[in-house]
Formats: C-alpha cells, sequence, structure tokens
C-alpha cells in the first residue's frame, strides 16, 4: 500500500490548516488514515471554505480515519471540527520535569539498560497488552486490536530509527518495563513510549521505575524531560506530580470516522 504523505496547507488570511495522511497508521488498519496537524481559525467564512477543501481531499484519498490535536484553549476550533463530525476522543497532557541535574533519586535495584534486538519478542508482548489509555483505544468504534499493533509497530520502528533509543528496565533478571527515548541538543530528551510490563503493574513498581530512569539521564547530563499522557490515566498523572513534573499545557483529541465498521455502522 503506498501513500503520498505530502502536507498540505491552507494559509491565509483568517485560517491554518494543515494535514496529511499517516502512512505507518494506514498501513496498521488497512485503509487510508490523515491527520490534521495544525488548525487555527479567526475567521468562520475561511475555516468554512478550508474545511470543506480538506474533506474533499479526504474523500478524494478515501480516508476513513482522521484524528486531530488541538491546544486545550482552541474552543472555536474544537466546535468548527465537532459541526464536521469530529468526535472528541480524550485530553492529552505534557508533563515536563526540569531542572533535571539538581533532582536526587534513592538508589533501588532496577537496572536500565539498552535493549537489544533479541529482546524486541518481549518488548512488542508488552507494547501489545500494556496500554490501554491510547486514543485509538478509547474509540470504541475502532477495533481495540488495532490499538495494540499499533503500539507493537511503534517499539519495531523504533529499534530502526536512528533519533530512538529503546531502553529495557530489568529486575532481577525479568523485563519489569521499557522506555523509548529521543535526545535533544539543548540536553533535554522526549519520552516517546514508557510502559509497564502488564504482570508487574499494580505492584507498586512504576515510581522506582521511573525514579531509575531518571537518575540515568541525570547522570548522562541532561536537564529536562518532557513527555505526553492521556488524561484516562490517572494512575501515572499522579506519579508525575510525585515525581515532581509541572504539565505545561494540554490538547484535546478528536477522531473523525467514516465506516466504523462491526462496533457500528454508518458515517460518525
Amino acid at each position: 500500500m503506498q501513500f503520498d504523505v505530502t502536507t498540505e496547507r491552507i494559509l491565509h488570511a483568517g485560517i491554518r490548516l494543515e494535514f496529511s495522511l499517516v502512512p505507518w497508521d494506514s498501513e496498521i488498519f488497512a485503509f487510508p488514515v490523515a491527520q490534521i496537524s495544525a488548525f487555527e481559525a479567526s475567521s468562520l467564512d475561511a475555516a468554512s471554505n478550508a474545511l470543506e477543501a480538506f474533506e474533499r481531499w479526504r474523500d478524494r484519498h478515501e480516508v476513513r480515519l482522521v484524528s486531530c490535536r488541538l491546544r486545550h484553549e482552541a474552543l472555536k476550533e474544537s466546535m468548527l471540527l465537532e459541526q464536521r463530525g469530529f468526535r472528541f476522543i480524550e485530553m492529552v497532557y505534557r508533563p515536563r520535569l526540569s531542572n533535571l541535574g539538581a533532582t536526587h533519586f534513592p538508589a533501588g535495584d532496577i537496572n536500565i539498560e539498552r535493549a537489544e534486538a533479541g529482546d524486541l519478542p518481549s518488548l512488542t508482548d508488552v507494547a501489545g497488552t500494556a496500554f490501554r489509555t491510547g486514543r485509538y483505544y478509547l474509540d470504541w468504534r475502532l477495533d481495540p486490536a488495532m490499538n495494540d499493533q499499533r503500539y507493537r509497530t511503534w517499539v519495531r520502528n523504533s529499534f530502526a530509527d536512528p533519533r530512538h533509543e529503546v531502553l529495557k528496565a530489568m529486575l532481577q533478571g525479568e523485563l519489569v518495563g521499557f522506555f523509548i527515548v529521543e535526545k535533544t541538543a539543548d540536553r533535554g530528551c522526549y519520552w516517546h513510549l514508557t510502559a509497564v510490563a502488564p504482570g508487574w503493574q499494580g505492584r507498586g513498581i512504576g515510581k522506582a521505575l521511573w525514579q531509575a530512569m531518571l537518575a540515568r539521564h541525570r547522570d548522562e547530563g541532561l536537564e529536562r524531560v518532557d513527555t505526553t499522557i492521556s488524561a484516562h490515566n490517572l494512575p501515572v498523572l499522579n506519579l508525575y506530580a510525585k515525581l515532581g513534573f509541572s504539565f505545561p499545557h494540554a490538547d484535546t483529541t478528536f477522531h473523525w470516522l467514516r465506516d466504523p465498521g462491526p462496533a457500528g455502522s454508518g458515517d460518525v
């Protein structure tokens, strides 16, 4: 399946709208998936014309699923999307821990190591069962198996991405979790994906695991950690707060779905 990933842009007075196909999700779902990566509207007429142009593009590419994330204060844009059949799915927060060099974390028994190719089956097993607050899992109109496959694919792709570092967390020889990390030039890093192995969830391992990761980053000379988390994941939100993370802003996620299949019927 081939997809054109060119970003389309509508930029003029009163509107900014950017959108494209998403090839990785399209491969998993076996139908074209698109995203709106930017939407700002100060003119209702301009917004209406731009969204109509987007819908013509969407229909021409036979897109069945469109996702969009907006800053939480973008209420006008949110309502415009809802008028066009988009549905609110989740709110996500952007936790940040700054001044990492000044932090102190107690020594623990968890070892953080770079994952090797031989670890991939175990890591994808964790990825396929650990995430129950992802937006594709939350949207009841979609097959939850696709959510699980998406995270498995995410781990495999990260092994092949030179920007990403896949780290495994080991305790007494057992895999307890993993992190996918991308370091930045300004001594920061972004946690793309974090997971506790299902067999260790609910056993109080989370705080020790996150502390071990933060201690590793501090010892590497990093000063800041950023990540993204769904508001539905309350236990980990509370964990970030306990560890001293701040929450600079939040985004809202919307989905437009054509023909939801077995979980529903008709356009939604």
